[in-house]
């Protein structure tokens, strides 16, 4: 659905008093190429500007990572936030009033209930913690475990007492609809009988946030050694613990700063961390480390220090989250503790400034294994359970990839083995059962080949644009030359359009998130050749779609013939119709070739 017309008419004087080059200059330095800004892109890492700025179409887009957009886009990517949320940041900057014009529509919007339930219950919580009579318990643990009422409050920590409905009539007070707050898995129904009961109840409460500061979901621990020690809200429409990685909210600035991230493994290592002037920890959200959560990483930096705890099971986790980061291409370095610490304790005994030098000095993940198997004596046993524990995770690559061979001369050199060798290892774990076929699948589902040839990328670039030659592009193309089929869903809509799109028309004609990204994308290519390439062009491309359609005849007929049956005459003549006018069309491009070398 379309966006209300008070919203719209909102949206459009926010658009035009946001300038996206001076927008994009607060997080990024951009210097001017032409008529475009490039600079490091801020959404993945590189050493090389591929990202581009258009101050006449207001828009941005990067050929490193393919993220594109206008100043809505570009804030709810860096600030993590839905379009309202954006809509009503970008409008406070430029002192327009931004109201709620209803919350009909997008999926983002449907989510918005959820997002006001979390943040109830945060809110809920943390005045339990901060002011209520039921919240000494806690606040004496946590003032034992050394945290500060600043930290408290900067990670808006909570208590839920022990209580079976508190939360429950709280949030029905509210008015929030049973239904979602069942969804969300913070109340649950009775197994037995009619009723409702908390999930949370004589724990404090970790709120679990998005780079923008949005509640997603919870943690919660006990404020004893009781088991189990930890509780976490469920997946959600607004959750997914794969994907989010806690206090990011609080570290993504620092992290990219510092060009580190520090990965622990639990709530209060982050917070300890941050307390003791350590703003780069992030943890997992009780589960094991993930690759979405390793490219969310990627955006800030390219160095990630995992802290393991001091027991075999910590080292096994470092192993294998170490293991993912060098899939995605990051570089990961081990801090170990001393056995039966973790970075909590640790920091807590020994001050900010040693675990400061521990981040400092950890060595490089295969630096590390070869360390820490020297320590058992260097067997030939564990010395082969690491390297296979590496290669395992190699066997996401595919084997003419030039990251695996990097990383397999540096393994190889880790650990003296030979390359030919590790390369029939890793061959046995590929064939051997659920040897790999997880990762490699996700890469394959996260690939997306581009199937379209450089004229159709140009052609369009040009309808984008004022450019010399549009009108003949649009009077010899039709949607059915696009081989790829978004390229010919765009061109239809531009032609419909009957003129150049300005910036605002580009998210309304196109809502589609893969559509949206390629037209940012030909927006930013330089279509401004010399000569009269634009015919030749167009004719190439009209006459590769004919030779296509030449093929599937050819193969049609042939088929009757081997099976015994006649060929149609209709059919027939078809084909030769076709037949002309490939002939026709190539005459006419070698007079356009022609002409464009005289």
């Amino acid at each position: 659905m379309s966006a209300s017309p008070g919203r719209q008419d909102t949206k459009e004087r926010v658009r035009d008093a946001s300038d996206i080059v001076e927008l994009v200059g607060q997080y990024v330095k951009l210097r001017r190429v032409g008529s475009n800004w490039q600079g490091i892109c801020p959404f993945h890492h590189e050493k090389t500007p591929s990202f581009n700025v258009n101050p006449e179409r207001q828009n941005f887009y990067c050929f490193g990572c393919h993220k594109g957009g206008d100043v809505f886009t570009f804030i709810q990517e860096m600030e993590g936030v839905s379009f309202p949320e954006s809509l009503k940041f970008l409008g406070k900057r430029a002192g327009i009033e931004v109201e709620d014009l209803g919350r009909r529509g997008s999926g983002e919007d449907r989510k918005d209930v959820f997002y006001r339930i979390n943040q109830s219950v945060a809110d809920f919580y943390h005045r339990i913690l901060m002011s209520e009579a039921s919240g000494e318990p806690a606040r004496e643990y946590l003032k034992q475990r050394g945290l500060s009422e600043e930290t408290l409050k900067n990670f808006a920590l909570g208590y839920a007492p022990q209580s079976w409905r508190l939360l429950y009539d709280h949030l029905g007070k509210q008015g929030f609809p049973a239904e979602k707050v069942l969804e969300l898995g913070l109340v649950r129904a009775k197994s037995s009988g009619p009723g409702h009961y908390d999930l949370f109840r004589g724990r404090v409460i970790f709120p679990v946030k998005a780079v923008g500061g949005r509640n997603l979901g919870f943690g919660a621990r006990v404020l004893d050694d009781s088991l189990p020690k930890y509780v976490n809200s469920s997946d959600s429409p607004v959750y997914s613990k794969k994907s989010i990685l806690y206090g990011m909210d609080q570290a993504w600035r620092d992290i990219r700063r510092q060009k580190l991230a520090v990965l622990v493994e639990g709530y209060f290592d982050v917070i300890s961390l941050h307390e003791a002037g350590i703003p780069l920890a992030v943890a997992v959200c009780g589960t094991a480390f993930t690759r979405e959560q390793a490219r969310q990483l990627k955006r800030y930096t390219e160095r990630v220090c995992v802290v393991t705890d001091g027991d075999s099971a910590g080292l096994k986790a470092a192993v294998k989250a170490s293991g993912i980061l060098l899939v995605e291409g990051l570089e990961p370095t081990v801090a170990s503790m001393e056995p039966g610490e973790d970075p909590d304790s640790s920091i807590r005994k020994e001050g900010g400034d040693r675990f400061r030098e521990r981040l400092r000095d950890a060595p490089h993940f295969f630096d590390f294994l070869r360390a820490f198997i020297a320590g058992r004596g260097d067997r030939p046993e564990e010395k082969e359970k690491a390297i296979r524990n590496v290669l395992e995770t190699l066997t996401a690559f595919s084997d003419g990839d030039l990251h695996l061979r990097t990383l397999m001369e540096r393994l190889s050199g880790a650990f003296g083995v030979e390359i030919p060798v590790l390369k029939r290892a890793l061959g046995e774990i590929r064939r051997s059962p659920g040897g790999g076929p997880a990762a490699n699948q996700d890469l394959s589902e996260e690939a997306t080949e581009d199937s379209a040839r450089p004229e159709e990328k140009a052609l369009l670039a040009l309808l984008l644009s004022e450019g010399i030659g549009r009108d003949t592009a649009l009077e010899l193309l039709d949607a059915e030359d696009f081989t790829d089929p978004r390229l010919s869903r765009i061109f239809s809509i531009l032609r419909q359009l009957g003129r150049v799109p300005v910036a605002e028309d580009l998210d309304s004609l196109f809502p589609d998130a893969g559509a949206s990204r390629q037209v940012h994308e030909l927006s930013f290519l330089d279509v401004s050749r010399q000569g009269d390439w634009v015919r030749p062009a167009a004719l190439r491309l009209k006459l590769s779609g004919l030779l296509e359609r030449n093929r599937d005849f050819q193969g049609r007929v042939q088929a009757l013939e081997l099976s015994g049956e006649s060929v149609p005459a209709e059919l027939l003549e078809e084909w030769r119709h076709l037949g002309e006018r490939i002939r026709s069309l190539r005459e006419e491009l070698d007079r356009s070739l022609r002409k464009e070398g005289a």
